[in-house]
């Protein structure tokens, strides 16, 4: 993945996660991702990446 997209991602990610008022929420989103970067990529991993609209 791109460096510039990979930045657009992450700003966007954190703009989202900030406007997330409860924590309970917030703390299911952290566990959620944690448990995702541990997963094993699956074959269509690159595949099936699009880019969010703005």
């Amino acid at each position: 993945m791109h460096d510039d997209v990979c930045e657009r991602q992450a700003s966007g990610l954190i703009k989202a996660f900030r406007g997330i008022a409860d924590p309970r929420k917030r703390q299911r989103i952290l566990d959620l991702a944690e448990q995702l970067a541990n997963d094993p990529p699956s074959d269509t991993a690159e595949a099936g990446v699009q880019e969010a609209p703005n």
